[in-house]
């Protein structure tokens, strides 16, 4: 549950050219990978190809066009977000995804822009699909249909008029529109990601559901539990995640974000946030890229005995790492500062679902010593709401 950190980038302020976008190359780290994104429009969408995509890591900005960029990164897992710069509206097609890059390997990632310009983009391992392929297709149709039914009276008419022989007036049977709402995208995989400042994008780690009602949910006013350090205040700033299919929300700081994730562990649904500084605003503070949180939900096994709730936390923990045990249900790992200087709190929970079932809700957050507290008050008040 370490994560490599570091980025060499540069910034373009709103309205500036950059002249070395297509000079630019990141310096190759001898022990880590790349990043090889290939960005595609549909022919049905040509006139995107006059703009040139916006891509994201980790809140920064990296040169990349249309077609296959290489981005050497170094390993660690990295929060991806890609749109393309437009007219009206401003940004079309967003899309997220968490990219892990490891050492010596090439991660190829797609992004595809969308038919519709409001709907968003598609990112992750190839190949990937354009939203609104349908609704694109059935306004296609729609305007060929009426002109042909217009040539078609028209060519019928001047038949009449220029012969006194009967002559077959020929019909046109219109292709049919599907049934079903054209504007409305088709099915995804992706699990939304709630209302903090990302968007869903990547597609979740496990196919199992999650037995909680697919409906936001709501803080309870219940008394805080606390594994180490604070919780939040009355006064403190915060952001709710009220992630859909999650049992409970909880706060981050306001410039935070979640996005489903990818985890190695069988039937697990994974989330990660990170604090994305909203890029996009004026005067924005810079994302904090030495905090993070990830968290997943999974069920616990058999009747979810102490035998069992220890052995799933010894799959989320590391191996070697310094338990303690808060009740039956609930251990957890402090590390005040770890090999790469960074402070680790991962939390092992057993939750009830409404069917009886148990779960492990499983979190890790990491920081630098001296900014420990927010992510403290976030694993403490995750621990609260869940029950």
């Amino acid at each position: 549950m370490t994560v490599s950190g570091g980025l060499v980038y540069f910034r373009v302020e709103p309205g500036e050219r950059n002249t070395m976008y297509d000079q630019y190359q990141p310096p190759t780290d001898p022990n880590g990978g790349a990043i090889a994104l290939t960005a595609k429009y549909h022919g049905m969408t040509f006139i995107l190809g006059l703009f040139r995509p916006l891509m994201l890591i980790n809140g920064h900005k990296v040169p990349v066009s249309w077609g296959r960029t290489v981005i050497p990164m170094p390993a660690g897992q990295y929060h991806v977000h890609v749109h393309v710069p437009y007219l009206i509206p401003p940004r079309i097609g967003s899309a997220d995804s968490v990219v892990p890059v490891y050492p010596g390997q090439v991660v190829e990632v797609e992004y595809r822009a969308p038919i519709i310009g409001w709907l968003d983009g598609t990112m992750g391992p190839p190949p990937q699909r354009h939203r609104g392929m349908g609704a694109g297709i059935a306004l296609m149709i729609v305007p060929l249909v009426a002109l042909l039914c217009v040539f078609g009276l028209l060519g019928s008419a001047a038949v009449f008029r220029t012969s006194s022989q009967p002559v077959a007036v020929p019909t046109f049977n219109p292709v049919p529109i599907p049934s079903a709402d054209p504007w409305s995208p088709a099915p995804s995989t992706s699990e939304p990601a709630g209302t903090g400042p990302s968007s869903g994008g990547a597609t979740p780690s496990a196919s199992a559901s999650l037995p909680w009602p697919d409906v936001r949910p709501t803080l309870k006013s219940v008394p805080a539990r606390t594994l180490a350090g604070p919780s939040w205040a009355a006064g403190d700033q915060t952001y709710t995640m009220d992630i859909k299919g999650v049992p409970f929300a909880f706060r981050t700081p306001p410039t935070w974000g979640c996005i489903p994730g990818k985890i190695e562990i069988k039937n697990a649904k994974a989330w990660v946030c990170i604090d994305e500084g909203k890029p996009f605003e004026a005067n924005a503070p810079e994302p904090d890229r030495t905090k993070r949180l990830q968290f997943m939900l999974r069920p616990c096994p058999n009747s979810c005995s102490n035998a069992d709730v220890v052995a799933v936390a010894r799959d989320w923990f590391d191996d070697g790492a310094k338990v303690d045990f808060v009740d039956e249900r609930t251990s957890y790992v402090e590390v005040a500062r770890n090999a790469d200087g960074r402070y680790i709190l991962d939390m092992s929970h057993i939750i009830t679902a409404p069917d009886g079932t148990k779960w492990q809700l499983a979190v890790g957050v990491y920081s630098r010593p001296e900014t420990k507290s927010p992510v403290q008050k976030i694993v403490n008040d995750m621990l609260t709401q869940a029950g």
